[in-house]
């Protein structure tokens, strides 16, 4: 067997069948009994229910929580250095987030 038999053989060998005619009609049938649905649009309320809860519940703390640090850090309220340096600042915060708290000065 020369090189070009054996490629010959090769190509014979890989080369497509036509496959038989009762194959081919249920291949044909397959479209028709299975109809494609149209694809709805997901909107994002579609996160908040199934498996995406957790993560669309995970997402909203962590941005509330950076919403009310920024907002704590830029209106005054908190002072890095107040926090740090005196024991009274971290009554102003729970005074602030949990107001019907009484504290050690409301006892004076």
């Amino acid at each position: 067997m020369t090189e070009r038999d054996f490629e010959r053989e090769l190509e014979r060998g890989l080369s497509p069948r036509r496959a038989p005619e009762d194959l081919q009609r249920r291949i044909a049938r397959i479209p028709l009994e299975h109809p494609r649905q149209p694809r709805t649009r997901r909107s994002w309320l579609s996160w908040l229910s199934g498996d995406g809860a957790p993560w669309a519940a995970g997402l909203a703390g962590a941005f509330a929580s950076l919403a009310i640090g920024f907002w704590l850090g830029f209106s005054g309220t908190v002072d890095g250095t107040t926090i740090i340096d005196s024991a009274s600042a971290d009554e102003d915060v729970v005074a602030l987030v949990f107001p019907s708290v009484p504290t050690v000065g409301d006892y004076q």
